[in-house]
């Protein structure tokens, strides 16, 4: 239950930090994070398209090193085919600095 509860807290907090990030992009419309499955479903409206994006991230990592956050993610796939291809490029077993604003809201509640 409290697992649940943290994930659906974290969920709405990322959704937030993202929507910021991506807002001349497009907008995330849904965010799901599972720590237990340590996976991610999310769908995102981008400018121009008719259709959002619905994203999936087998298995991620989040790890600390000298004070900085880092985020790995593992087996991404898309609703695009070549967005599928960019991801196994330029994510698949990338690690990526969190910066730190964010990070002070993973401490919290991860």
């Amino acid at each position: 239950m409290f697992k649940k509860m943290k994930d659906i807290a974290l969920s709405k907090a990322a959704k937030i930090a993202i929507n910021i990030q991506i807002k001349e992009y497009g907008k995330m419309l849904k965010l799901n994070l599972d720590s237990k499955q340590k996976s991610i479903e999310m769908e995102v409206m981008l400018d121009g398209e008719h259709e959002p994006l619905s994203v999936h991230v087998r298995n991620y990592e989040m790890t600390e090193e000298n004070g900085k956050h880092f985020l790995k993610v593992h087996g991404v796939t898309t609703s695009r085919a070549w967005i599928n291809t960019m991801a196994s490029s330029y994510l698949e077993g990338k690690t990526f600095e969190i910066p730190a604003e964010y990070a002070k809201i993973l401490k919290v509640i991860v």
